[in-house]
This record gives structure tokens, sequence and C-alpha cells, in this order.
């Protein structure tokens, strides 16, 4: 029996680029899994952190004033699922750029691609079959200016509500179409709170994990 490895990129051109290492068996026909807003494999397997939990690093170039809005962002998604799955860790130093490493970070970039500008931010995934071993956020600090008060401010992203989102890439959720309330949509306006998770979103949560 031969094993064949393969790569797929699952990429939205607004916020999220994920993609994924996963290994197909010959002779293996393993039904479809409804997508429940969840990112999905060549076998269309939702993929996710199910059974474990994610340390979730911040690089030294986020600036502290964001760190309380990440941790309350994850706590949005500890809250709802009844355990920790995303834990925010220490900050940690070494080079500012994205790659896999088999460490979970959030980075802060000044410098972002000229044709990507409206991205406010970018999380990556790995996966290998179901299970999502590595994921990074990146913070697009050249062309969005943020904000961390406790009421959005007009003409700012509001910080939490951008990492709320951000995290739920990082459990497996997918982009949800803007017919529906959520969290998961791919826009966030400038000025604009969106800090509740929603009927859908905790439906997706369900899904996937249960509870």
């Amino acid at each position: 029996m031969n094993a064949r490895v393969s790569k797929r990129s699952f990429y939205t051109t607004f916020l999220i680029i994920a993609s994924a290492l996963f290994i197909q068996a010959c002779g293996n026909n393993i039904d479809p899994e409804p997508s429940c807003n969840f990112v999905q494999n060549s076998k269309m397997k939702r993929v996710s952190w199910k059974g474990g939990s994610v340390k979730m690093y911040i690089h030294s170039s986020v600036p502290t004033k964001y760190h309380t809005a990440i941790k309350d962002a994850a706590e949005v998604w500890n809250h709802q699922l009844g355990y920790k799955i995303i834990s925010i860790e220490a900050t940690v130093g070494g080079e500012n750029r994205p790659k896999q490493d088999n460490y979970n970070i959030i980075y802060w970039l000044s410098d972002w691609e000229e044709n990507k500008k409206s991205e406010q931010a970018r999380t990556t995934i790995y996966w290998t079959g179901s299970r999502i071993y590595e994921a990074d956020i990146r913070i697009n600090g050249s062309n969005h200016r943020f904000s961390a008060t406790e009421d959005a401010i007009n003409g700012h992203i509001d910080f939490k509500s951008l990492l709320i989102h951000e995290l739920g890439h990082v459990i497996g959720l997918a982009h949800v179409e803007p017919t529906n309330k959520s969290v998961m949509h791919a826009y966030l306006a400038n000025g604009v709170e969106r800090r509740k998770l929603t009927e859908v979103d905790e439906s997706s949560l369900k899904c996937e994990y249960g509870g």
C-alpha cells in the first residue's frame, strides 16, 4: 500500500491563510462531515484542536497595550467551551517572521504586502489529518490603526473584536457568510465592536467540540 503526502492551502484575501499537511492512504473511504463553519481537509473532515488545547505566545513585537485584549479574546472562546482551549503564554523574542516552527505565536508586522494592504490580520493553521498542530497570527501594524479601549473608537479597528475573530481561525473556524450574524465574518469595519459570540458561533463550536 502506498501513501501520498500532499499539501493544501485554504486562502481568503482578507483575513486568513490556512495551510495543511496531511497523509492520504489508499483504500480509505471516509464519509465527509458537514463543515459546521470549520476548515476541512481533503477528505472533507473538519480540522480542529478537539481533545487538546493550544498555547499561544505573544511576540515581543506586539505592543504591550494590546496584551490584555488578546487574553480577553481568548477567554471568550474558553468561556463558551467551558475549558481553556486557548492559553495565552509568555512574551517571546526572536525573529519577527512567522514560520512553521511548532510554536503558536502572535506577531505584529510593520511591513505588509503592497497588494494586501486591506488585510487587518492573517492567521495560518497547519494540520495533519483532522488535527491542527500549529497556528500563527500576524497583525497588520503597517496599514491600520487599532484601539484597545473599553469602547470601540471611530477610525480604529477594535483589537479585541479582531483577536476574537483570529483566535476563532486558530481553533479551526472558517469565515461565515455576512448573511449570518457571527464573529467570523471576513470584514470588520472601523469603530465596530464584535465581541460576543452569536448563536451561529455557538452552534459551530458545539458541532465540532461538543458541550
